[in-house]
């Protein structure tokens, strides 16, 4: 195994140790076995586990048996995880046979210690009938992954670990001698399946043995109360062997109820498990119709062997996108009594509120069930009613809920939630059983009121103060369903997204009384989540701090992804829509005109110059000015050197200490400032005005002239400068954008870049001098700091090539793996410096920025150690004289030496190093 595979394996190694701080034994193999490892050992390294060459089976398992053999003393349980991505050299060899023998033979003796368990995992091109055999070889059986991508890969292997740490098995006996054997791993349910003819009428106690011999009796009697948690834990046991029992584990699931359960948590749970039996028994369909076929390929095989382990792993980490949010949330209403407080909210509820909840009986009513708003509150805690609305899903909703969901069409259906969600499971399952895979993205519906509504999705309708109270303590539910089919799917950025769903909601309204009606009630909901909801107010992207960064226009880091209709809808539904639409409409400037000119781009410039000049521009003479003067002098401390070259870094304008004399020409032209606006001008930079702006003025019977006739054109050009000069022109990161000139000064400012840029440096006079270039040097290599570094470099190395460069580069390749001493906390590292050159990025305190803008980033690179070892040794065999440093897709270390062909003749030999991927040769 060699490449991301075994990358990600380290990975998810050093992380265990991590978490755990246990250090753990590792054995790695190819055709030798080494056993010195440890997760501690690997975690200090910087560098991964090589495994590559040729396996032999053979060897490791005589170094498990050795190892076996070595701690037999020590009682305690052994679990091994066993990994491999190949098969043996000699899969029939006498070596694998004879290892396997004295394994098996050394392990019959060790029945009565502690368990030895084998888990085992696959990955790509293995054998399933000899892995099968692996997991069978210790006195417990072990379970068994497999996987066909690396991302894969890591999964299992956290999951193996984390079931092989916390796994406990149980013996139960039956009163007539019989045994069964469970593992599990949460230390509250045992579950196992009898055989179809054992009696159980005649049985009225059941034994429980532990791992440390410990017995209970547990008295046995039929469940009275099988609640929908009890099926659904006891079909999850069913391993189908054939595509007959799938299809009646499937007919089993779509009867169960999931909404019927009075216990909040419960009916979560229950939810969670019913998508993975469903999910799980669509996997083994696809996987038995593949085994029909003559030649039946061996990754199916392998497939089917892992599905079959799949279960037990459900608890431990699902293999979705959705993981990490699905355990939080899980962790929240484990922790809080959700059934609790809703109950509470009923039973507060006066009997004059009961009263005004009656009386709105005939204005809000199920479809489905029929029933009224009184009947629902009054019958239930935690039902709650909704609109029924039809939208289409894509994968992006997951990380990006306002853009992954579209509304397709509203309905006139009022619906509850637990109708909706058993007609829903209902929907799904008839779809599935025809052979398909439900996803984000399917369309499956119920019916709506009118002949030709469909409905996929709901949102709560306000109604009154009580029903809210319910709403907002089941806002995470529903959200979650909505942007992800999953309960337990919510993230903050929905509440931020719902909004864009409301706005699409008022583009498709109609002018009838119940719409506008409902619409109301749809408003309340939302209102009430951007004034009182902690989620919306600290929703990373797009929520309230960004909302404010608008009307203050401040930049917004990633505008283009901001979509223009949240800030709409906040303005709208807290009555401020008039505050809030100039700003938007500069903003949608912006966004526009981002995506039409690229940075750079010559007519940005020229729609700059005008802005600041005019289109009539005026010049005043100057005097051509040489600048020869040598600013380093004997005070100049190195901590203050340094800091001139991090202040040029950030801002080329200004002035570093000067290390080498510099040859400075100035043009003989200079521009006037315009100060008047010109009118005609800035008016044909505007552009129309965009639909959903103009949708929400005619909702709110707004002329559509107000913007053009609120704009101010001082303001506007303000904006059209940051816009065109900082974010397109110039290009500026996120860091800068924090220090943007006011709009008093702003055309100052930009005149005295763009008069800057005319300034031409003709040389740096180092060529004249070697102590030069060793003071340039000195400095680059002492710098305490990556930005200084970084400024040194892009100030006096710009085109990553010279005597300066080749210097640096060289002294750095040649110490980087070399220990440093004591080297200050916080200083930047010889290697630290080589690496940012390589990856042309260094991490500032608000931002990743660029050293070189004329060269590509590598945001991440694989270990180049030996690589790196291996460019030394050429630079010194071959003594290069000059190094060259560039990236367009392939990262290029240039090297040149110079050849003496005779006394008279020279002549340069190049050679080129490609790092990543990395090859050299010679042009």
């Amino acid at each position: 195994m060699s490449g991301s595979p075994i990358n990600n394996v380290c990975e998810v190694l050093r992380d265990i140790y991590q978490r755990t701080q246990k250090d753990y034994r590792l054995f790695t193999y190819n055709t030798q076995t080494d056993v010195k490892r440890t997760l501690k050992t690997l975690s200090e390294r910087n560098d991964n586990l090589q495994a590559s060459g040729g396996t032999s089976f053979a060897c490791i398992f005589t170094a498990i048996k050795d190892y076996l053999l070595q701690n037999a003393s020590a009682k305690k349980p052994i679990a091994f995880i066993f990994m491999t991505d190949g098969q043996d050299n000699e899969p029939n060899g006498p070596a694998l046979q004879k290892s396997i023998q004295m394994l098996k033979l050394m392990l019959s003796g060790m029945i009565n210690s502690p368990p030895i368990t084998f888990h085992v995992i696959g990955f790509g091109e293995v054998n399933d009938t000899f892995l099968n055999q692996i997991r069978t070889f210790g006195t417990r059986q072990g379970l068994f992954r497999y996987s066909t991508e690396s991302k894969e890969l890591q999964n299992n292997f956290n999951d193996m670990f984390e079931y092989a740490l916390n796994v406990h098995q149980f013996t139960i006996k039956f009163p007539d001698g019989k045994t069964f054997t469970a593992n599990n791993i949460d230390n509250e349910t045992v579950g196992f399946l009898t055989n179809d003819g054992d009696d159980l009428s005649a049985m009225v106690e059941l034994t429980l043995i532990d791992e440390k011999a410990i017995t209970t009796q547990f008295p046995l009697a039929p469940m009275k109360d099988v609640r929908t948690i009890h099926l659904l834990h006891a079909l999850n046991l069913i391993q189908p062997e054939n595509e007959e029992q799938v299809k009646s584990i499937q007919t089993c699931l779509n009867d169960i109820q999931i909404t019927n359960s009075k216990n909040f948590a419960e009916r979560l749970e229950a939810e969670q498990i019913y998508k993975e039996i469903d999910q799980r028994m669509m996997e083994y369909r696809q996987l038995f119709t593949q085994l029909k076929m003559t030649q039946v390929p061996e990754r199916v095989k392998l497939q089917l062997s892992a599905l079959r382990h799949d279960p037990i792993f459900a608890n431990t980490q699902r293999k979705k996108k959705l993981d990490l949010r699905v355990y939080k949330n899980v962790d929240y209403f484990k922790k809080t009594d959700v059934s609790g407080i809703l109950q509470g909210y009923k039973d507060s509820i006066t009997p004059d509120a009961w009263q005004k909840i009656k009386e709105q009986k005939q204005d809000w009513v199920d479809t489905y069930s029929n029933e009224d708003i009184y009947e629902i509150m009054r019958k239930s805690t935690d039902n709650i009613l909704c609109l029924g609305i039809f939208v289409q899903r894509d994968e992006e909703v997951i990380s990006n809920p306002a853009k992954g969901l579209k509304l397709l069409k509203v309905t006139n259906t009022i619906i509850s939630y637990d109708s909706f969600i058993n007609g829903m499971n209902l929907a799904k399952g008839n779809q599935q059983a025809q052979g398909q895979f439900t996803t984000l993205n399917d369309l499956y519906f119920i019916a709506g009121t009118l002949a030709d509504e469909q409905i996929n999705a709901v949102i709560p309708l306000y109604i009154n103060d009580e029903h809210m109270k319910r709403i907002r303590i089941l806002e995470g539910i529903w959200l979650g369903y909505l942007y992800t089919l999953d309960s337990y799917g919510y993230d903050k950025q929905q509440e931020v997204a719902l909004l864009k769903l409301l706005y699409e909601i008022i583009q498709q309204r109609t002018n009838t009384q119940r719409q506008k009606q409902v619409l109301i009630e749809l408003e309340k909901v939302c209102r009430f989540i951007i004034d009182e909801s902690q989620g919306f107010k600290t929703a990373e992207q797009y929520g309230e701090k960004t909302y404010e960064k608008l009307l203050k226009r401040l930049p917004i880091v990633n505008t283009q992804e901001y979509d223009l209709s949240i800030p709409l809808m906040i303005g709208y539904l807290r009555n401020d829509l008039t505050s809030v639409l100039v700003p938007i409409y500069y903003e949608y400037l912006r966004q526009e005109y981002l995506k039409k000119y690229s940075k750079n781009l010559a007519t940005v410039k020229t729609i700059v110059e005008n802005l600041v000049y005019g289109c009539d521009a005026k010049h005043l003479p100057t005097a051509s000015s040489t600048n020869n003067s040598n600013t380093l002098i004997n005070n100049n401390l190195p901590d203050h050197i340094e800091k001139t070259f991090i202040d040029y870094f950030h801002d080329e304008l200004s002035q570093p200490v000067q290390l080498t004399p510099e040859n400075i020409i100035k043009e003989s032209h200079k521009r006037m400032i315009r100060e008047e606006i010109e009118l005609d001008y800035i008016k044909s930079l505007l552009l129309p005005l965009p639909d959903f702006i103009r949708t929400i003025l005619n909702s709110c019977q707004i002329d559509e002239d107000f913007i053009e006739k609120h704009l101010h054109y001082d303001t506007l050009r303000y904006e059209l400068l940051i816009t065109f000069y900082y974010l397109i022109y110039s290009d500026t990161n996120s860091g800068g954008l924090l220090n943007l000139p006011k709009k008093e000064n702003i055309l100052s400012v930009i005149d005295r870049r763009l008069q800057s840029e005319k300034e031409r440096v003709v040389a740096h006079d180092y060529f004249e001098s070697v102590q030069l270039v060793r003071l340039v040097s000195d400095v680059a290599l002492n710098c305490k700091t990556l930005e200084g570094f970084a400024g040194v470099m892009r100030k006096y190395c710009p085109n990553r090539r010279g005597p300066i460069f080749s210097g640096i580069f060289i002294q750095l390749l040649e110490s980087y793996d070399e220990s440093e001493g004591d080297n200050t906390v916080g200083t930047a590292t010889k290697k630290e410096k080589l690496m940012a050159l390589l990856k042309n990025q260094i991490l500032t305190t608000t931002a990743t920025k660029v050293i070189y803008e004329d060269m590509d980033q590598c945001h991440s690179l694989p270990s180049l150690d030996e690589q790196l070892k291996s460019l030394r040794r050429f630079i010194d065999e071959k003594k290069v004289e000059q190094i060259g440093l560039q990236n367009r897709g392939r990262l290029v270390v240039y090297c040149r030496k110079t050849l003496m062909v005779d006394r008279q003749c020279q002549r340069k030999r190049n050679y080129r190093f490609f790092l990543n991927p990395f090859y050299e040769d010679s042009f």
